[in-house]
């Protein structure tokens, strides 16, 4: 049974091109970068939002045009390592300007989509829910006698993310080649981009010449793959989901690969309004390395691995609105066993009333991970007492002790006479302390 509805609209590609949602999209994307680090803001393509301010009524006609012939093509992201709060680090993606404004496009279009759909017990990335309600949720489920906690968050989340099952969910909700394409797309560089920071081509080698020649494989290489129905009423829970993603040849991998050079090279070409603020030399030199750097790290990418591509970006517009999709399966099928469930993206706890119901709760939870293909982080999973304390979206939840100040009243008048002499005793002056 799907578990997402199936939208019969008016096409989604046209509100994604649409001026008013292309022009929010660029604010969005402007507002979203400070002023000091505009000229830092550049993607692989090296072109600064001040670059792209210069021409952008052009540049945002091109960029539409290319969303609605379907002729547009993203780079691999930028990646960029930033210190986590706990230890260790996180890669960022920096996307170019103009794919960042893509991406928001069809993020403003599809959240309307998706939104009403999640539970309420996704808050992560949502609108109008965020960190506070879900401390209150949980705080709430342990004043209702839920005292255990299932306490963990999922290893490599952002990483894990498997595109096959990513967009059989997707399909389920949006039947549109032009809108899976996009996202395909979006998916593919981004698997491919991740480690392009470390490898680097010269621009005028035999690989770059080859690269150029390889742009009209392009329409066969991002069309979307045929995936497995999602999911299978016959399986031993209705939301369990079967996994049998086929294995791409190197060969398309390696085309897919070539085919990523032509977009890098023509994203240089069609910069001319701007070229005499970057320089021409900058720009093709920014293309080459795109291109040699896809080429590198997709062949590095096989060599040590023939799985199915996995990985959204972290850092893309798009990314948490699929990060969610993603978990919706998740979410059902705890919440359908009985599950009080309160989940942050990745990090989540289950309230459960004792011990024995809590690891219950940790085997069906790693079972219904798995079959996303994801795991628990082992270093951040634990079953925990309330009462030990809870450390939960950088807070820490701990029961109520002692009585509330109202305790014991029987009704208003009573009440508003506590209030009144505690308001008193704050208005008192103190008294200055005596000296000898």
């Amino acid at each position: 049974m799907p578990l997402f509805p199936r939208y019969y609209g008016p096409p989604l590609i046209e509100q994604v091109c649409s001026v008013e949602n292309l022009t929010n999209a660029w604010r969005r994307v402007r507002s979203n970068i400070q002023m000091s680090r505009r000229d830092r803001s550049a993607g692989i393509d090296r072109v600064t939002l001040r670059d792209f301010e210069a021409d952008w009524p052009a540049q945002m006609t091109q960029l539409a045009e290319e969303l609605r012939d379907g002729s547009y093509r993203p780079l691999p992201p930028r990646r960029v390592l930033m210190p986590k709060a706990h230890g260790g680090e996180r890669a960022i993606a920096i996307l170019t300007i103009r794919d960042r404004i893509a991406q928001r496009a069809v993020q403003q279009t599809l959240t309307p989509l998706f939104e009403p759909l999640f539970l309420d017990c996704s808050y992560g990335c949502r609108l109008a829910v965020g960190v506070p309600e879900a401390v209150e949720r949980v705080a709430r489920y342990a004043e209702q006698g839920l005292s255990w906690v299932v306490d963990s968050d999922i290893s490599s989340y952002f990483d894990s993310i498997d595109h096959s099952i990513l967009l059989s969910l997707v399909r389920q909700r949006i039947d549109e080649p032009a809108i899976l394409r996009l996202i395909g797309q979006w998916l593919s560089v981004g698997a491919l981009g991740q480690e392009a920071e470390s490898v680097t081509q010269p621009p005028d080698s035999p690989l770059a010449t080859a690269l150029r020649r390889g742009g009209e494989l392009i329409d066969n290489i991002f069309s979307p793959p045929a995936e497995p129905p999602l999911p299978d009423p016959s399986m031993a829970h209705p939301y369990d989901i079967a996994l049998n993603p086929p294995r791409a040849p190197l060969s398309t991998g390696f085309i897919t690969a070539l085919s990523l050079a032509q977009p890098a090279l023509d994203m240089a070409r069609r910069l001319g309004p701007l070229a005499r603020r970057i320089g021409p030399q900058r720009l093709l030199l920014g293309g080459a390395l795109a291109a040699g750097a896809v080429v590198v790290s997709e062949l590095v990418h096989y060599a040590r691995s023939q799985s199915t591509r996995r990985g959204a970006p972290q850092g893309s517009p798009l990314s948490p609105l699929l990060a969610n999709i993603y978990l919706h399966p998740f979410d059902v099928a705890m919440t359908t066993h009985g599950a009080r469930l309160v989940r942050f993206v990745d990090d989540f706890v289950v309230m459960c009333p004792d011990r024995a119901a809590a690891e219950r709760t940790l085997t069906l939870v790693e079972r219904q991970l798995a079959t996303l293909r994801l795991q628990l982080n082992p270093t951040k999973t634990r079953i925990v007492a309330y009462a030990d304390g809870v450390e939960f979206l950088g807070q820490t939840l701990a029961p109520r002790r002692g009585q509330s100040f109202f305790h014991g009243l029987t009704n208003f008048h009573e009440a508003e006479q506590r209030l009144r002499e505690q308001m008193n005793r704050l208005r008192r002056p103190k008294k200055p302390a005596q000296t000898e």
